[in-house]
């Protein structure tokens, strides 16, 4: 019966995408800047990306290009404290920050291209999600932001399923109902995740 319920949203999704218009998009590449993409997968969860994630990650992007790696990242962080780096009081993101960096270079992971091939394997994925705060959602975010295809189900895309009138119990739920339904469209999965949140983030503008 769950799989049935499964199916019929995913076509009930998929035909509600068809009679969507969406603003064209571009493909998603990494910053090639490992602090930039730890930042932004621990920021972006229940902020605004546009005004206040995004602009910490163009710091990183723009001040310190230079410090690529996580190696860089963490030796950035001696040298200037994390809360004036990313602009930000908050211990308990300030942490997780701290938290993730190290995690990756105890893995031994140091750019986004060892970051994507590390996350393709199931058990590793079971550590990462040990770190408090680093959830589903956070995983399948860095997923994309490392270039492998991926949807983070945020507020924007179940409000979409709401508005598709699909009712979801779980993260896992939705991300199921959402990944098929771009495979049944033809579609990558960053690309439909983009266009809608796109889409959602206009339409509440």
């Amino acid at each position: 019966m769950f799989e049935t319920e499964l199916s019929q949203s995913t076509k009930n999704l998929v035909a509600f995408i068809r009679q969507k218009e969406f603003e064209p998009i571009t493909q998603r590449t990494p910053y090639y800047h490992m602090g930039a993409t730890i930042v932004d997968s621990i920021l972006q969860a229940g902020l605004n990306y546009r005004y206040v994630v995004y602009p910490r990650v163009l710091k990183l992007l723009t001040e310190f290009p230079e410090y690529k790696t996580t190696c860089d990242f963490i030796i950035l962080m001696q040298v200037v404290s994390l809360e004036e780096l990313v602009n930000w009081k908050n211990e308990k993101k300030i942490q997780r920050i701290r938290d993730l960096s190290w995690f990756f270079f105890n893995n031994a992971i140091e750019n986004e291209e060892q970051l994507a091939t590390w996350l393709s394997i199931d058990d590793h994925l079971n550590q990462l999600s040990q770190i408090n705060g680093v959830g589903p959602k956070t995983i399948d975010y860095l997923k994309m932001l490392s270039g492998n295809q991926a949807i983070a189900v945020d507020r924007h895309l179940f409000g979409f399923l709401k508005l598709a009138g699909i009712a979801t119990r779980s993260y896992q739920e939705a991300s199921i109902i959402y990944n098929k339904a771009a495979e049944l469209l033809g579609m990558d999965k960053y690309e439909l995740d983009k266009k809608i949140w796109i889409y959602m983030s206009q339409s509440q503008a």
